[in-house]
């Protein structure tokens, strides 16, 4: 039994996991670090992620 592709939409939902949870993770480092900056880029980057999770999966996918 082979497994199937994952679908643009599958890795789509794996990029914003990612991203969320590399976000939250910065955001807590920074809370604990009293960093803003480290604060400010998890949340670029969750933003990032999130709203860009399509194009991120494209790219991501082998042609």
């Amino acid at each position: 039994m082979t497994d199937p592709k994952p679908s643009l939409d599958d890795k789509a939902s794996r990029v914003a996991m990612v991203g969320i949870i590399a976000g939250m993770a910065l955001t807590a480092a920074g809370m604990f670090a009293r960093e803003p900056i480290l604060g400010a880029l998890g949340l670029i980057i969750l933003f990032v992620a999130v709203v860009l999770r399509r194009p991120i999966a494209r790219l991501l996918s082998p042609r």
